[in-house]
């Protein structure tokens, strides 16, 4: 019955996703996110929920909403920043082709946040009996690292017995088992200018010790453990005929076990220049831990599957590099499931969309597991 009460949905279910679409969000615009964030509340306060506007100053507003206060309760977590700008729709319309809808946010991760919705709406009209509590967190700045949601993730986190994360599934339909933690350094070299005609001996390169250590940090990969360290930004210099004193990298870290981040960390901070003139500083570290699949996460996923095998579908399991902010709630020992939102692909990509049906399959399985059998 649940599936087929998903599958109905289609029409209201789509509307409700453009209409969220529809309003654009990049992180950084906290105008257009409070507009986000003031539509939601409105909308989930017709829908019956107990609903609170969290203020924030440097980004948008964000949303805690709750149905219920029985146990075992259960702390979803969406988002509705996008990494799509202001106009982005001019040029990627919402388009609904071969079971298909296309947009900007469209999969990540506005559909999420319908599928919470609409889960919960049909909970209500159908008289489903939900077996605890829900909480609904919408926040505003999932995509510029949550530095502004973050505490309070975590202090939702700890009022429940599980953490449903409503992000996309892998490309092929998979649940999001485990995740990369991530985070990064920004490594400062300061040397000693010079005249690179008339006396370079008295200069001291930055760029040529970034050079040495870019080959350094290369060497910290360990990709049988998932630990990857990637140098991607580089500046340094000023003009052609200048030896230069200063110069930067910024340095990307994805980990897929705890321990790794102190390693890496201890040997970037612990780096010796080649030249002792050269100056070096380290800011930086880790911003998430990573999601790992540890027994409580197993647990959680084996009732996902048995549900999802009730429903007559198959589910699949995946450890993918993004993380997401249900690496916070796991790595504080939280039961946690992520990539429930919805299927699709092309997260951040101009063919961003959603497949309809798989998605609706998705909004019958957080339905089974939110209520009793």
């Amino acid at each position: 019955m649940i599936k087929e009460l998903a599958l109905k949905e289609r029409e209201d279910y789509l509307a409700t996703l453009k209409d969220l679409v529809n309003i654009e969000t990049p992180s950084n615009d906290k105008v257009a996110n409070d507009q986000m964030a003031e539509f939601l509340k409105d909308l989930l306060l017709k829908d019956g929920w107990d609903v609170e506007l969290i203020e924030k100053s440097e980004v948008g507003n964000q949303v805690v909403a709750s149905i219920g206060n029985a146990k075992p309760s259960t702390l979803i977590l969406c988002h509705f920043d996008t990494v799509w700008p202001i106009g982005t729709l001019k040029t990627m319309p919402i388009i609904e082709k071969d079971g298909k809808v296309y947009g900007p946010g469209m999969m990540d991760m506005k559909a999420g946040i319908t599928t919470a919705i609409h889960a919960l709406r049909i909970i209500k009209r159908e008289g489903l009996k939900l077996k605890g509590a829900v909480t609904l967190l919408l926040s505003s700045d999932e995509e510029i690292s949550s530095h502004h949601s973050k505490d309070l993730i975590i202090e939702l986190a700890k009022e429940h017995e599980a953490v449903l994360v409503l992000e996309p599934s892998r490309g092929d339909g998979a649940v999001k088992v485990g995740r990369k933690g991530g985070g990064g350094f920004k490594v400062k070299f300061k040397g000693i200018s010079a005249h690179a005609g008339n006396n370079p001996k008295d200069g001291a390169s930055s760029i040529k010790e970034m050079a040495h250590f870019l080959l350094f940090a290369e060497t910290l990969w360990n990709y049988d453990i998932g630990t990857t360290v990637t140098v991607n930004m580089v500046k340094g210099g000023f003009a052609n005929n200048v030896i230069p004193e200063y110069a930067e990298a910024h340095v990307d870290m994805r980990i897929l076990q705890m321990g790794e981040e102190k390693r890496i960390e201890d040997a970037i901070r612990a780096y010796k220049p080649k030249d002792e003139r050269v100056e070096i500083e380290v800011l930086g570290g880790l911003n998430r831990p990573p999601l790992e699949f540890n027994d409580k996460n197993k647990i959680l996923y084996a009732e996902f599957e048995k549900n999802a095998k009730k429903l007559g579908l198959e589910i699949s399991s995946a450890i993918v590099g993004g993380g997401s902010d249900g690496n916070f709630t796991s790595a504080i020992g939280i039961p946690t499931l992520d990539g429930l939102g919805c299927v699709g692909v092309g997260p951040h990509a101009k063919h961003e969309h959603i497949v309809v049906d798989g998605t609706l399959e998705r909004l019958a399985l957080l339905i089974a597991f939110l209520t009793e059998a």
